[in-house]
């Protein structure tokens, strides 16, 4: 007799028998577990891609807010790369400060004038200022998820936040 756990039917009852069966659970096992790894893996990757995405938009905001409060161009741009919480500055490769004029006698907002802050003889009530960001986010999975970002190891997250000019 093998094994020790019997198989019942109608009207007989017979061993089973493992020795046909061994290595169907470590077959299973192996799929399961690197179906497993995989989407462990990808949670991973989501996770810190939105943590860069989250600390992008708080630095874009930072610049934002130093363009409405009417600092210049150097110090938007630099207020950009210095306050993102964990992010590396040399990856963060496009800040664009731009701003637009209100025009009351249309009533409608001009085009954006972009990579430059507005004048001080511009009105504070009829101004809008933005910043747009871009940050080379680099995949911590290296080249296992790089078919996401076309077979390059970063995917790139943008931000842009408006503020109206105080």
């Amino acid at each position: 007799m093998v094994g020790c756990m019997w198989e019942s039917g109608v009207g007989r009852v017979r061993p089973l028998d493992f020795r046909n069966k061994r290595g169907a659970a470590l077959v299973e096992f192996a799929i399961v577990a690197l179906l497993l790894f995989i989407l462990v893996l990808g949670i991973i990757e989501f996770g810190m891609l939105l943590k860069d995405f989250l600390a992008l938009n708080q630095a874009t905001r930072e610049g934002a807010r130093s363009a409405a409060l009417r600092s210049n161009y150097n110090t938007v741009v630099n207020r950009v790369l210095t306050s993102g919480p964990g992010l590396d500055p040399s990856r963060i490769t496009v800040v664009r400060p731009s701003y637009r004029v209100y025009d009351s006698t249309s009533g409608t907002w001009g085009p954006w004038i972009e990579n430059a802050v507005p004048p001080d003889s511009i009105l504070t009530s009829n101004v809008q200022v933005r910043v747009h960001s871009e940050y080379k986010h680099k995949l911590i999975t290296g080249s296992f998820f790089s078919w996401l970002a076309g077979g390059k190891d970063y995917l790139t997250v943008t931000s842009e936040m408006v503020m109206k000019r105080e």
